[in-house]
């Protein structure tokens, strides 16, 4: 009997140990992790800011090479010179609009949201632009949505984003009207989760538009994918562009595919 009460408070610490070593590695392994998040936010934070210092000096260079070209009077050589500091200088604004949009993208804020306010929002914070670029505005908002769990400052930027392709353009082309409609709608009832689709008709936009604003999608697209959505671009027969969002309305759904 001795022997084996021996034999089992052996079993016993032996196996307390085992136990006791493995939640040591488990301990470190988790402030290994609790480190690398810190260094991670911590070099998001500096990206995030780096980013906001560059944005405002980039967009005076762009908004200033635009009024030079616009004023006319120059030479060949001086406007050609112009157009690359002004391609140049918009490649790096769109850098910047990527980093902005990954720092922000890994740290949505997310709440209960009403779609169509959120549009409205998105609408009215580039109404003034919009107007003064004779931009014209046509807004098909469907009834009785469900709400979403998102970030709904960030998705503001998105819409206001699409809605400032067509602003720009009007502008530079001498204030011509440009039809733009937006709207909004449940998804097909065949995905497996429920979605709601934002959609923006460009009916004035052109092919060749298409590079120049190939960064600012990118960073709207890196928003919406951190929601678990999609933002495609589609080519009506009519002519335009067709910017197709979908959102899903479950917390779920917005969760996994941002931990993806």
């Amino acid at each position: 009997m001795a022997v084996a009460l021996v034999a089992l408070l052996i079993v016993r610490d032996l196996r307390w140990r085992r136990a006791q070593a493995q939640l040591r590695e488990q301990l470190a392994a988790t402030r290994a992790q609790v480190s690398e998040h810190q260094q991670l936010a911590h070099v998001g934070q500096l990206m995030s800011g780096l980013a906001q210092e560059l944005k405002g000096p980039l967009q005076g260079v762009i908004g200033n090479t635009e009024l030079m070209i616009a004023a006319g009077g120059l030479g060949a050589a001086s406007a050609t010179a112009l157009r690359e500091i002004q391609e140049n200088a918009t490649r790096a604004a769109g850098i910047v609009r990527n980093l902005l949009a990954f720092t922000e993208a890994s740290a949505l804020k997310r709440r209960w949201q009403d779609i169509n306010e959120l549009v409205a929002r998105a609408v009215g914070g580039m109404r003034r632009e919009l107007d003064a670029s004779g931009v014209g505005l046509h807004l098909a908002l469907a009834d009785r949505l469900p709400l979403m769990y998102v970030d709904g400052r960030q998705l503001e930027k998105v819409l206001a984003t699409l809605l400032a392709r067509p602003t720009a353009r009007s502008s530079l082309a001498g204030r011509e009207s440009v039809a733009v409609r937006l709207a909004t709608r449940r998804g097909d009832p065949l995905h497996g989760d429920e979605r709601l689709v934002i959609e923006v008709d460009d009916r004035a936009a052109d092919d060749g538009d298409e590079p120049a604003w190939s960064s600012d999608l990118a960073a709207c697209r890196q928003i919406v994918q951190a929601h678990g959505g999609s933002l495609e671009i589609k080519h009506p027969v009519n002519g335009g562009f067709r910017f197709h969002l979908e959102l899903p309305v479950a917390v779920v759904g917005a969760d996994t595919a941002a931990a993806t």
